[in-house]
C-alpha cells in the first residue's frame, strides 16, 4: 500500500516475503518483546498476518503496530506463603512458575488473549483486509500438472473417486480459510486441483477411454505435458 493511504488505528493484512530484508534479518533484539517479534516474522515468511497500526513513518515508509493472538504460555509469581509451602530454600527470593495452562476436563490447552508488537514493518507489505489470495499462472500450471501425473493410468471410477476426495478436501479447507491465512492459500490450490480432477473425469466420460493418458487428452497442448518451470 501507499504510505499516505495507511491510517493509525486501522488493521491491515501484512504479506511477509520469503526473504526478510537485512535491516530486519540482522538486527539484534534489545528486549524480550523485540526477540518475540523477530521470531514471529521469521515464522511468517511467505505467509500473512493481521496488524493494527499504531504509528506511520512517511520518511522511512514503515509502520509500527501490534498483532492480536492467543497463547497457552503462562507465568505465575509465587507468594511468600506458596514458597514456604513448597519448601523452597530461599523464601525471600523471587520465584515464578512458567508453563502451559491446560484445561483438564477438555484435555486441551487454554488460549489466552495476547499481543505482539512490531516496528519498522515496510508499508509495501501491507494490503487491505480481505484482499484475496491469487495464485500465479505458474502455480496453477504446477498443481494441474501434478494432478494429471497422479491420474495417469487411472480408470474412470478411480478418477471419479479421486475427484470426490479432492472436493471433500476443498470443502474442509473452505471452513478453515475463513480465519486462517495459511488455510486460505491451501484452499486456492485445492480449488485448482479439484477443477482439474473434474476436467479429466469429464474428458474420460466423453471419450470412453479405459484408462487416463495425458498424451491422449484433446484439451492439452504439448507444453501442458511438460513439467512447469518457474
Amino acid at each position: 500500500m501507499r504510505t499516505r493511504e495507511i491510517r493509525v488505528g486501522e488493521t491491515y493484512m501484512v504479506c511477509v516475503p520469503q526473504r526478510l530484508p537485512p535491516r530486519m534479518r540482522d538486527r539484534r533484539p534489545a528486549t524480550r518483546e523485540e526477540f518475540t517479534a523477530g521470531l514471529r516474522l521469521h515464522l511468517y515468511r511467505g505467509n500473512r498476518f493481521d496488524l493494527t497500526v499504531t504509528a506511520v513513518d512517511p520518511v522511512e515508509r514503515t509502520v509500527d503496530g501490534y498483532e492480536t493472538a492467543t497463547t497457552s504460555r503462562v507465568r505465575l509469581a509465587l507468594t511468600l506463603e506458596q514458597a514456604i509451602t513448597l519448601g523452597l530454600p530461599d523464601i525471600t527470593g523471587h520465584y515464578e512458575i512458567e508453563g502451559t495452562l491446560h484445561d483438564v476436563e477438555a484435555n486441551a490447552p487454554v488460549g489466552l488473549p495476547t499481543s505482539c508488537s512490531y516496528t519498522f514493518i515496510p508499508t509495501r507489505w501491507l494490503l487491505p483486509l480481505g484482499t484475496p489470495t491469487v495464485l500465479s499462472e505458474w502455480s496453477i500450471a504446477f498443481y494441474r500438472y501434478y494432478v494429471r501425473k497422479d491420474a495417469t493410468g487411472m480408470t474412470l471410477p478411480e478418477v471419479s473417486a479421486a475427484a470426490e476426495e479432492s472436493q471433500e478436501k476443498e470443502r474442509n479447507l473452505a471452513g478453515r480459510a475463513l480465519d486462517n491465512y495459511r488455510a486460505e492459500e491451501c484452499l486456492r490450490s485445492a480449488e485448482v486441483e479439484h477443477a482439474e480432477w473434474r476436467r479429466i473425469e469429464a474428458v474420460m466420460r466423453q471419450s470412453s477411454v479405459t484408462s487416463n493418458s495425458p498424451a491422449d487428452d484433446p484439451e492439452l497442448s504439448e507444453a501442458d505435458l511438460e513439467q512447469p518451470r518457474p
